[in-house]
């Protein structure tokens, strides 16, 4: 994976990249339209140990919580560690996995350092899909929670 976020930031960010290494590599090469950033955030879905957040810290830009993580203020302090000591700045995005919006947790996340909260869809036509999206958005702007600017 390492390599490939490496070929695709070269072709995101160059006019004319190459890239040789171990499984890709490829001659000068042109890609367009490029990303308006010349670079897209690479967010990462795994477990909360220590060693995705260090791969994390060193080759990505966030991290995507997993449906069963457990005690996500300890991880997230966890994470916010592993990303200062690896000199990194700022803060990792964080976009967490959610089943219900639950008013305690959501304002704890957002102190945490979450970003961003996905919440799934059902599997249902799409009049029910969109009964449910109302219902939900109605759900959240009542909770009234401080917006933390990570959300795109």
């Amino acid at each position: 994976l390492r390599e490939y976020l490496g070929a695709m930031r070269a072709l995101w960010s160059q006019d004319e990249a190459a890239y040789d290494g171990e499984y890709v590599s490829f001659g000068p090469s042109w890609a367009w339209p490029k990303p308006v950033d010349r670079t897209v955030p690479v967010l990462i879905g795994a477990a909360g140990t220590e060693r995705t957040f260090a791969w994390i810290a060193a080759n990505a830009d966030g991290w995507i919580t997993t449906p069963g993580e457990t005690d996500l203020s300890a991880r997230l302090g966890l994470l916010r560690k592993t990303w200062s000591d690896a000199g990194r700045e700022g803060q990792p995005r964080v976009v967490a996995l959610d089943t219900k919006p639950d008013p305690a947790r959501l304002a704890q996340w957002a102190t945490d350092g979450v970003t961003d909260v996905l919440y799934g869809l059902p599997d249902k036509p799409e009049t029910d899909v969109r009964t449910y999206l109302q219902r939900l958005a109605g759900k959240l702007a009542a909770l009234d929670l401080p917006a933390t600017g990570g959300g795109r």
